[in-house]
């Protein structure tokens, strides 16, 4: 079970949709008919249905991010300007029509750093002793942060070697990679190993720096 999905990643840094989808996310749909009135998103070439998106996704509408609240039929989405909760009051984005969609996904990206965190905590789906995954982690939304801070600077990283020239692809890697390291360095992450929901280990990502005098 992934931890985030691209919605937890929008709600940190929007940009990621726009300055470095190319270089590490997977697109799923682009229409170019696409219009939006009031929190409704329509495409009536589009199959939303056949494309599976849903309100894991992200929908870029026009140059600008959006979250995917719900999935209305096959050709119009429920949309939203980024929230700071999903229970907050919708905020419908400028309105439009014929312009051009993209739902672009990080869930490989995701996935693979998911996979880096769990192992660096020795939490392993296949090991023969103590078969451990995410589902076993007491606080995931605390351990997901971190996942997200780290997607966020793999995802800028790969874009500044597509786009070296852009300075701010560097300097917003640099900027979640210390923050995800500030973030591992202060989390214990409690660990269920017997599947009753009560956490019986605390590990820890181990972060050390280390500077030459």
């Amino acid at each position: 079970m992934p931890l985030i999905t691209d919605r937890d990643l929008l709600l940190v840094e929007p940009s990621v949709f726009t300055a470095a989808a190319t270089a590490s996310a997977t697109n799923i749909l682009t229409a170019t008919d696409a219009a939006v009135a009031g929190t409704t998103l329509s495409s009536a070439t589009s199959d939303f249905d056949a494309a599976d998106i849903d309100a894991a996704h992200v929908a870029v509408f026009d140059g600008e991010a959006l979250e995917i609240i719900s999935r209305l039929s096959a050709t119009q989405l429920d949309i939203s300007r980024p929230r700071a909760a999903s229970t907050d009051v919708k905020v419908a984005p400028t309105a439009g029509s014929n312009k051009t969609l993209k739902v672009n996904t990080f869930a490989r990206l995701i996935d693979r750093t998911q996979r880096d965190l769990l192992q660096a905590l020795g939490m392993r789906d296949d090991d023969p002793e103590l078969p451990l995954d995410a589902d076993d982690v007491v606080n995931a939304a605390d351990l997901g942060h971190v996942l997200a801070l780290r997607v966020l600077s793999r995802a800028f990283a790969a874009a500044v070697a597509l786009d070296p020239e852009t300075a701010s692809l560097a300097d917003r890697a640099a900027l979640y990679a210390a923050q995800a390291d500030a973030a591992a360095a202060s989390l214990a992450v409690l660990i269920d190993t017997d599947g009753d929901g009560i956490a019986d280990q605390t590990r820890h990502l181990n972060v050390a720096v280390l500077k030459r005098i």
